[in-house]
């Protein structure tokens, strides 16, 4: 799709969650950016269409009884589009009051807080989230931890 075919209007976007039998759909968009695409089955998988195309894709794990946003990729034509925070902001719907946890890449604090994340200090974070993190941070991954109340 042409550069100029990015919708202006998010009318045109579609935001929905997948059921396990559909994850392969978003595999392939994960697949396609270069990103892993391990989904569980107990994970929630969101993805946003856009003319019945899948161009974006994100999930929600379970980690012990933390609620972690991971795996927010967009399609690279569609980036800078206000897809991601397209994405965001209906995520911030499903979330309701549900806490929520992420490790976004340094840069994104600003992008994150739109919808309430915070960035929060490794040792003020629960044990489990900071092994995560570390483990994260130890393959070189320039990440912080954010937490949406």
């Amino acid at each position: 799709m042409p550069y100029q075919d990015i919708p202006k209007d998010t009318d045109e976007y579609h935001f929905e969650k997948l059921m396990p039998p559909q994850f392969p759909l978003a595999k392939k968009i994960y697949k396609s950016a270069r990103y892993p695409n391990n989904i569980g089955r107990e994970d929630e998988v969101y993805i946003v269409r856009h003319q019945s195309i899948i161009i974006a894709a994100l999930k929600l794990v379970q980690l012990d009884q933390y609620l972690i946003l991971r795996s927010m990729v967009v399609s690279r034509l569609h980036r800078r589009a206000g897809v991601g925070l397209f994405m965001l902001r209906c995520l911030a719907e499903k979330l309701e009051k549900r806490e929520c946890w992420c490790f976004p890449f340094d840069g994104l604090e600003t992008f994150y807080s739109v919808i309430g994340f915070r960035a929060c200090l490794p040792e003020n974070s629960p044990h489990i989230i900071r092994q995560k993190y570390q483990q994260y941070f130890s393959q070189g991954k320039k990440i912080f931890i954010m937490k949406r109340d």
